[in-house]
C-alpha cells in the first residue's frame, strides 16, 4: 500500500461524512424556517464561512492564491454559476426530500453533455459508451421521481425537481467555464488555474452576491441570526461548517487523484449522502427507489470513465498520426 493511501482514505471518508452532514442539516434547518428567502440566506452564511476559513488557511500557509488578470471575467462567471447552483439546491430542499435532491444532483453529467454539445466545446462529441451512461442516468432519474409516493407529488414536488435540475445546469455551466478558463490560460502562456485560488475567490464573490440578494429579499429573518432558537443556531453552524469541510475536502481529494478517479469517488459520495439522508429522515425505501439510485450512481461514474477512455483513445490516435507523419512518404524516398 502506498504511504499516502491511508491519508487519502481518511480524506475520502471525511469528505463523504461532511457531505452527508451538510445536506441533512441544511434540510433540517430549512424545514424549521420554511420561507424561500431563508434558503438564499443559508447559502450566504455557508459561503461566508467557507470564504473566511479559506482565507485563514491561505494566510496560515503563507501562500495567498492569486488569479491572472486575463481570467478574472471568467472567474467571476464561474463564481456566479457556482453560487447559483447552491442557491437552487438549497431552494430545492424546501420542496423535496434530501435523498431525492441528492439523487437528482447525480444527473449533472446530462447537463454537462447538453451544454458541451450545444456550444460545440471540448467534450461535445460523445461515444457509444458515454451515451449508454447518459441513458442510464435518464432512466434512473425518471424512476427516482416515479418512486416517490403519489401523495407527495404536489406542485411543490415538481418545483423541487425543477430547482434541483436547475442546480445541475448551473454546476455544469461552471464546469464549461472552468475549461474555457484553463484554455485561455494555456493560450496566454500563463500558469494553470490554481484550485485554491478559485476556491477562495468563488466563495468570496458568491458571498457578496448572496448577501446583496438577501438584503434585497427583505433581510435576514430574526430566527436565523438572533439565537432565539438554540436548535436553529446549532443547525446553522453545523450546516455552514460542513459546507466548507465538504467542498474543501473534495478539493483535497482532487489534488491527490486524477479527475476521473475523483468523478467516480464523487458518484459514490452521492450514494453515501442519499443513504444518510434516508436513514435520518426515515424516507421509504423501495426496490424502485434503490434501482433508481443505482442507475444514477452507476451512470454518473460510468460517464466519467467513458469520457476518460474516449480522451485516452483520442490521444493515442493523435500520437500515432504524429509518428506516421514523421516518416518520409514513398514519393519523398524515390525523389531522394
Amino acid at each position: 500500500m502506498n504511504a499516502s493511501t491511508p491519508v487519502l482514505l481518511v480524506l475520502v471518508a471525511l469528505w463523504y461524512g461532511s457531505s452527508a452532514a451538510c445536506t441533512t442539516t441544511s434540510k433540517q434547518l430549512l424545514a424549521l424556517l420554511s420561507p424561500q428567502h431563508c434558503a438564499l440566506q443559508l447559502t450566504s452564511v455557508q459561503f461566508g464561512v467557507a470564504m473566511l476559513a479559506a482565507a485563514v488557511v491561505s494566510f496560515c500557509s503563507g501562500k495567498m492564491p492569486l488569479l491572472p488578470y486575463c481570467v478574472w471575467p471568467l472567474a467571476g462567471a464561474i463564481a456566479l454559476s457556482y453560487t447559483a447552483g447552491f442557491v437552487l439546491l438549497n431552494l430545492s430542499l424546501l420542496y423535496i426530500h434530501a435523498s431525492l435532491a441528492e439523487t437528482v444532483r447525480g444527473l449533472e453529467p446530462l447537463c454537462s453533455a447538453a451544454i458541451a454539445c450545444a456550444l460545440g466545446v471540448r467534450g461535445g462529441r460523445l461515444s457509444a459508451r458515454a451515451l449508454l451512461a447518459l441513458v442510464a442516468l435518464v432512466v434512473g432519474g425518471t424512476l427516482s421521481a416515479l418512486s416517490q409516493p403519489a401523495s407527495e407529488r404536489s406542485e411543490g414536488f415538481y418545483l423541487g425537481l425543477l430547482l434541483a435540475n436547475g442546480a445541475n445546469l448551473a454546476f455544469a455551466f461552471r464546469g464549461t467555464l472552468t475549461t474555457a478558463a484553463q484554455d485561455l490560460l494555456a493560450a496566454e502562456n500563463e500558469r494553470p488555474l490554481d484550485a485554491n485560488a478559485i476556491f477562495l475567490y468563488q466563495h468570496a464573490m458568491g458571498f457578496a452576491a448572496t448577501v446583496l440578494l438577501s438584503v434585497g429579499a427583505g433581510g435576514y429573518p430574526s430566527r436565523l441570526v438572533s439565537g432565539e432558537s438554540r436548535e436553529v443556531v446549532m443547525l446553522l453552524a453545523s450546516s455552514a461548517s460542513a459546507f466548507f469541510a465538504y467542498n474543501r475536502l473534495s478539493l483535497a481529494v482532487l489534488l491527490r487523484l486524477n479527475a476521473v478517479s475523483h468523478s467516480v469517488c464523487n458518484a459514490l459520495r452521492r450514494a453515501v449522502t442519499v443513504a444518510a439522508a434516508t436513514l435520518i429522515f426515515g424516507n421509504a425505501v423501495t426496490l424502485l427507489s434503490l434501482t433508481a439510485i443505482g442507475l444514477v450512481v452507476g451512470g454518473s461514474g460510468g460517464y466519467a470513465l467513458a469520457v476518460a477512455a474516449d480522451k485516452a483513445a483520442a490521444a493515442r490516435g493523435k500520437e500515432a498520426r504524429a509518428r506516421i507523419s514523421a516518416y518520409p512518404s514513398e514519393t519523398e524516398v524515390e525523389e531522394s
